[in-house]
């Protein structure tokens, strides 16, 4: 990535480091990684509460091809569940999963291969009783 910057500079004809990502054009043919913003927790959204909570939606991210959703116990980070590679926005937990009541945190990662390309924020949901 370094080597692409040099050459970014170059290309613009300073020495100085290119303005960042948000201000600067992408080089002509190639497309940016997606920042971690751009991949976003949908539902159960932050700080929700529900007495069931099964389904966890999220935005995609461009050119990626799978992704992966780590669910954890907020109290003690226990881990609860980890996906295999998913090709959708959504997951729905599988029968052996019970969420009790209590708090948890939830993250997605977003992958092209076996290369991470975005990651979500933690997200924070509760279970009622």
């Amino acid at each position: 990535m370094a080597a692409s910057l040099l050459t970014f500079s170059v290309a613009c004809g300073s020495s100085e480091a290119p303005a960042p990502a948000s201000t600067a054009a992408p080089a002509a043919g190639k497309a940016p990684a997606a920042p971690a913003g751009e991949l976003k927790i949908v539902e159960p959204a932050e700080g929700s509460s529900s007495g069931h909570i099964d389904l966890f939606i999220w935005t995609a991210v461009p050119g990626a091809d799978g992704y992966r959703m780590h669910l954890a116990a907020a109290t003690d980070n226990r881990t609860v569940w980890d996906s295999p590679v998913l090709t959708t926005t959504e997951a729905h937990l599988p029968n052996t999963v019970a969420l009790e009541p209590e708090a948890y945190v939830w993250q997605i990662t977003a992958l092209k291969g076996n290369e991470v390309v975005a990651t979500s924020p933690l997200s924070r949901f509760t279970v009622t009783p």
